[in-house]
């Protein structure tokens, strides 16, 4: 057995494709949330400054209003004031001398201009990240202050790294349990098909009759396999079907061959000075040529039928003129029967007349056959909204209802003594099927020993 390569098993790339899928949703939904919730993180953090510059700004203006020289003390003051907020927010402020900041630890206001009003930006140093606003507000004597507010942002970093992690682990579990379950989906959506593939290695011409595990699921593989295990029926009945042909054929071709082949060794023997020997070998030779050929004609019709090959060459006939036409043959050819025909109406039907001639006249060798002398053959025919019926019915001697259901069979025979005396092959019937089957058609037999038998065409129109 020929082994697979493992990354070209379906099953594995469904469990891959099944991963990716899970894996990249997951991806997408986390940098959705990260996104997110950094976002909304920063503006709470700007907000958070944005609203502590008002009221540092206020106490700040307080301050400078009730002091009319800005010393030493009036700074200190002001510092002391704007530090003494636990909002985690650091004030640096600039004089027109010297510049003060809240924190000795904050070294942002010596990298970042104050006298850049109302601006405020996002800055990383030394691995921190920190958001910086920068405003100015006029001392008594008309010098500007700038103040710079600054929000350190290490807790809310803590946060983000925090859920960065858990995310990370999250897509990692999560990647491991999206192959875990994709291979044990894939195995499981897998396993009819695998049991498919070992039940199709098993079949061979001298195994036919395995199949596949029906499948409890109404779904597509489930519909797969009947379509299998019907398709492996109609090929094992196929096969059957050609091996009772070939077997059945070469039985009826053997009589002929020998009886031939007996008579040549009486020539050999006698010689052909023998007048009345040879006429009686050549007579019956001729006889069993005639079989033959008519035999092989069927086999032929059978086997381009079977094989689709057979094209109908439908046409608008004429079917009173059609069975009228058939009734005056036989009544020409047949003296020892009485002809009737009746109920013909004047209608056309889309048919291949001269399958159709061939199935008419098929029944009617029939009936010929199987009927007394001086008894009545009759021809009819009924017309529908769709279709129309050709009847042929004798007064011959009937079927056993028994043996009725196996009359399309070929070769089959009601009795081998009654077919010795009348001839023919056991073919004539199938092969009217096969017609009418060809024409979508219908075919019924009604029968009643010692009565007679009615054979019923039913076609469309």
């Amino acid at each position: 057995m020929k082994k697979f390569n493992f990354f070209n098993k379906i099953s594995t790339k469904i469990a891959m494709s099944f991963s990716l899928t899970f894996v990249l949703t997951l991806l997408i939904l986390n940098l959705i949330i990260y996104v997110s919730i950094s976002t909304h993180i920063n503006t709470l953090e700007q907000s958070l400054v944005i609203a502590r510059k008002e009221v540092i700004l206020e106490e700040v203006s307080n301050i400078i209003s009730d002091s009319t020289v800005l010393g030493e003390k009036e700074i200190s003051n002001i510092i002391d004031k704007v530090s003494s907020h636990r909002d985690q927010i650091y004030v640096n402020i600039k004089f027109p001398e010297k510049t003060y900041q809240s924190f000795e630890k904050i070294t942002l206001p010596y990298t970042i201009d104050l006298d850049q009003v109302g601006e405020y930006h996002f800055i990383k140093l030394k691995k921190n990240r920190f958001f910086y606003l920068n405003t100015m507000i006029k001392a008594p004597s008309g010098e500007p202050i700038y103040i710079q507010l600054i929000s350190d942002l290490k807790a809310s970093d803590s946060l983000i790294d925090a859920l960065t992690s858990t995310m990370l682990l999250i897509d990692l579990v999560g990647f491991i349990f999206s192959i875990v379950t994709g291979v044990i989906f894939a195995k499981k959506t897998l396993k009819p098909i695998n049991s498919i593939s070992d039940t199709a290695e098993l079949i061979n011409l001298h195994n036919l009759n395995k199949r596949i595990e029906a499948s409890n699921h109404d779904d597509e593989i489930g519909r797969l396999i009947k379509v299998i295990n019907d398709m492996m029926e109609r090929l094992e009945r196929s096969f059957e079907n050609q091996t009772k042909f070939i077997s059945d054929a070469s039985h009826e071709l053997r009589t002929p061959l020998s009886i031939i082949n007996g008579y040549v060794d009486l020539l050999n023997q006698w010689g052909i000075d023998n007048k009345e020997l040879t006429e009686e070998a050549l007579s019956s030779i001729k006889g069993e040529v005639f079989n033959m050929t008519d035999l092989m004609e069927k086999l032929l019709f059978i086997a381009r039928e079977e094989n689709t090959r057979y094209k109908l060459n439908l046409t608008d006939v004429d079917i009173s003129s059609l069975l009228k036409r058939v009734y005056k043959e036989f009544k020409m050819i047949d003296k020892k029967h009485s002809y009737s025909i009746h109920n013909f109406p004047e209608f056309h039907g889309f048919i291949d007349e001269k399958l159709i001639l061939q199935a008419v006249r098929a029944i009617m060798e029939n009936s010929i056959k199987y009927t007394p002398k001086n008894k009545k053959i009759t021809i009819s025919c009924e017309i529908g909204k769709s279709h129309f019926k050709i009847k042929v019915s004798d007064e011959g001697i009937g079927i056993p209802k028994k043996h009725i259901p196996k009359l399309f069979n070929r070769f089959y025979r009601v009795d081998e003594a009654r077919t010795k005396n009348t001839g023919g092959n056991g073919l004539g019937l199938s092969i009217v099927k096969s017609i009418v089957d060809m024409h979508n058609g219908h075919i019924f037999i009604e029968s009643e020993v010692n009565k007679g038998t009615t054979v019923t065409l039913k076609l469309p129109i």
